[in-house]
């Protein structure tokens, strides 16, 4: 009996070993500067595409993919950042007042409207203000249908232009 109980806790006791060596060779995801470098160069690769920008870059400690907030078309956002950082991030939807800066002039209630905006047709991408005041609105999609839509429920108040800076 003692060599039948012996038996199973060394049979125990390597299945044990097998998989905390596994899960020992596992590597955690980047973590101190090398997470923040990567997060950094998520962040820049989604400056000044024409149809996405990155929003917001996040992780919680260890993980292996990065969670990437995006402005814009997702589609070429997942295809861009999939080609340059394989297997690193995962693309959602962004929220444009998680991360905004005071900057004067900018209509920040009217832009976090525009960012909001869920409409057949077009998708707004980007917002800023332009030299009059107004507020820059870049769209992609139905250029024509934007403008109509804008224009009538925000008149006068932006000047919306297609997936390239007016």
């Amino acid at each position: 009996m003692d060599v039948a109980l012996t038996g199973r806790l060394v049979a125990t006791l390597s299945v044990l070993a097998v998989a905390c060596s596994a899960a020992a060779a596992q590597p955690d995801g980047p973590s101190g500067q090398a997470l923040g470098d990567l997060q950094q160069a998520i962040y820049q690769s989604g400056i000044g595409p024409a149809t996405w920008h990155v929003d917001t870059v996040g992780a919680h400690p260890g993980d292996r993919v990065q969670t990437v907030e995006v402005i814009g078309n997702l589609d070429d956002a997942r295809h861009a950042l999939d080609r340059r950082f394989p297997g690193q991030t995962e693309v959602v939807r962004g929220h444009v007042s998680s991360d905004l800066v005071y900057r004067r002039g900018h209509d920040y209630e009217l832009e976090g409207e525009l960012q909001g905006l869920r409409q057949p047709g077009f998708q707004v991408f980007r917002t800023g203000l332009a030299p009059d005041g107004r507020t820059t609105v870049g769209v992609v999609g139905d250029l024509a249908a934007a403008r109509t839509y804008i224009d009538a429920h925000y008149p006068g108040r932006t000047t919306v232009h297609g997936n390239t800076a007016p």
